[in-house]
Parts: structure tokens; C-alpha cells; sequence
């Protein structure tokens, strides 16, 4: 449970900001391509619409799902960076772009203890009603080796004012 919920916090931190992106050179012989969607700042992700939120955790390396109802006031992702911090993440790399009304984000991370977690995941929905957090993380040394690689989605459900 406490393991199941750190990736949780993990996750949320690791979408709550990010570092820009460099944009990638294409080879000189090879054919234009489509412009990259490009980097998001934390300033430029709006946070969760205050109220009563929902939350669900699916764990693949978890028995059965987790949900908890929670108070959000205001706050923005770029707030939450100072969490992040009191949290002892530290970051390497952090980039999150738009594909289409999702984000798309990827983040290297080392947690207390010196647990190197890197994150894929993918932001779907919007943050007045209703979204979803799909999330693939690699940890090393993982805490037991059912967890070296786990897949996690959080669904997240507006139900109210507090």
C-alpha cells in the first residue's frame, strides 16, 4: 500500500513540472518532417479544478485498487513543484509535450534512498471533470523485483464541491 501510493506520488509529481525539451536535429538528407509538438513549461499546465476529487489507483504490481476521495484547493502544477522538493525527488530530465488534447511526458528521476524511477505517461481528459493518468515506470534497484517494471493507471473524477 505505502509502496503503491509513493508511485502514485511519484507520477503526479513527475507531470506536476517540467524542464523544456530540446528539439531534436533531424539528419540533413532526409526528408522534412512534421514540427515536434513542443515542450511544456509547469506555468503553461493549468492543475486540477478545485473541489472534491475521486481518485482511483490501479497498480500492476498491487492486489486490487486503491481509491481515496480528496479536498483540492487551488493549485497549479508549477505549486507543486516546491512538493516535489520537500518530497526528495530530484529530476534529470522532465519533458512533457501535447499530442492532440493529451500530455505526454517522460522524467528520470533519483527518490530518497537513491531509487532511479523513470516515468512514460500520458495525460488524458481535462482537469474540471475528469482525467486519466496512464503511467509505465522502471525503478532501479526496485523494492522487490515484482516492481522493477510496473504500469499504473490513476482515474481522477470531480464529485463535488468541499
Amino acid at each position: 500500500m505505502r509502496i503503491a501510493l509513493s508511485l502514485a506520488l511519484v507520477a503526479v509529481l513527475a507531470a506536476a513540472c517540467s524542464k523544456k525539451e530540446e528539439a531534436a536535429k533531424a539528419p540533413e538528407a532526409a526528408a522534412p518532417a512534421a514540427p515536434a509538438a513542443p515542450a511544456l513549461a509547469a506555468a503553461d499546465l493549468e492543475g486540477p479544478k478545485p473541489g472534491k476529487w475521486k481518485m482511483t489507483t490501479n497498480l500492476s504490481a498491487a492486489p486490487k485498487p486503491v481509491t481515496v476521495e480528496t479536498c483540492v484547493a487551488q493549485t497549479s502544477f508549477k505549486d507543486m513543484d516546491a512538493a516535489k522538493q520537500q518530497a526528495g525527488v530530484t529530476c534529470s530530465e522532465q519533458s512533457y509535450r501535447r499530442e492532440g488534447a493529451d500530455i505526454v511526458g517522460h522524467s528520470v528521476c533519483t527518490i530518497q534512498g537513491g531509487m532511479k524511477v523513470i516515468t512514460d505517461s500520458r495525460i488524458s481528459g481535462d482537469f474540471t471533470s475528469r482525467y486519466t493518468i496512464d503511467a509505465k515506470t522502471v525503478m532501479d534497484p526496485a523494492p522487490t523485483p515484482a516492481m522493477k517494471e510496473t504500469t499504473m493507471k490513476v482515474t481522477a473524477e470531480r464529485i463535488g464541491d468541499c
